[in-house]
This record gives structure tokens, C-alpha cells and sequence, in this order.
């Protein structure tokens, strides 16, 4: 009897560091890495300002964008995942209300003034700004 009850001892201990060596991998391996998804992605294509924009789950990255005024402006609101509750986003000061399908989801700004412009999630949850300068 004292040797099944170690056998089952043993046999718990190595279950529960195994699902916990799970928990941990799968922890580190589906972060998603913010310092390289943070960085602004602004490039010069066919005279606009190409700015894309990742939607992640948690938010816009880059949330806050620098821009020159005088130069036409591309958004690309890049949702890597249909598993998000961002759906659209939008902005009443720019006229902007995009649905969100997973992919590119382009949306062009004209000559826009020098100021600062706030855009938005559909649910008002997730924020993020375009400064022209």
C-alpha cells in the first residue's frame, strides 16, 4: 500500500510540473511583443505618408503617431487577428468610421492642418492620437 501511494505521489508531482512547465511556455510563446509593435511605421509612397497602425486586443500600436502637414496620409489599421473586440475605428474631427476586417484596412486623410487629432475604437475603449506637425 505505502509503495502505491508513493507511486501516486510521484506520479502527481511530475503532472503538476509538467503543466505548469505548459503554462509557462505557452505564457512566453503568445506574448505578443510591444516594444517592436510600439515603434511608428511611417514611410513615402506614391506622395502619401503611409502610417500603419497594428490593432491588437488590447489596443492601437502605435497609439500615437507623428505626422508633416502638407502631405497626404495613408492609414493602415493592420488587425493581425479576427479575435479581437476592436471592430472599427473612428474619428468624428476626421470623418472617419472604418470597419475593421482582418488585414489592411486603409483610410485616406487629405492635406490635414497642423494640430492634434483623436481616434478611437468603436466601443470607446481604446484610444490613439495623429499630431501634425
Amino acid at each position: 500500500m505505502k509503495s502505491r501511494l508513493t507511486k501516486f505521489s510521484r506520479l502527481g508531482l511530475i503532472s503538476g510540473v509538467l503543466m505548469i512547465s505548459l503554462f509557462i511556455f505557452a505564457l512566453f510563446y503568445f506574448q505578443q511583443s510591444e516594444s517592436s509593435a510600439e515603434e511608428p511605421t511611417v514611410t513615402q509612397q506614391d506622395g502619401f505618408q503611409v502610417v500603419t497602425i497594428n490593432v491588437k486586443d488590447d489596443g492601437f500600436y502605435p497609439a500615437n503617431i507623428e505626422v508633416q502637414a502638407g502631405v497626404p496620409i495613408k492609414l493602415n489599421f493592420k488587425k493581425q487577428s479576427r479575435l479581437t473586440c476592436i471592430k472599427s475605428v473612428a474619428s468624428p474631427e476626421l470623418g472617419m468610421d472604418v470597419y475593421l476586417e482582418k488585414g489592411d484596412n486603409f483610410f485616406t486623410l487629405k492635406d490635414l492642418k497642423p494640430g492634434t487629432y483623436k481616434f478611437h475604437c468603436g466601443m470607446y475603449m481604446y484610444y490613439g492620437t495623429i499630431t501634425v506637425k
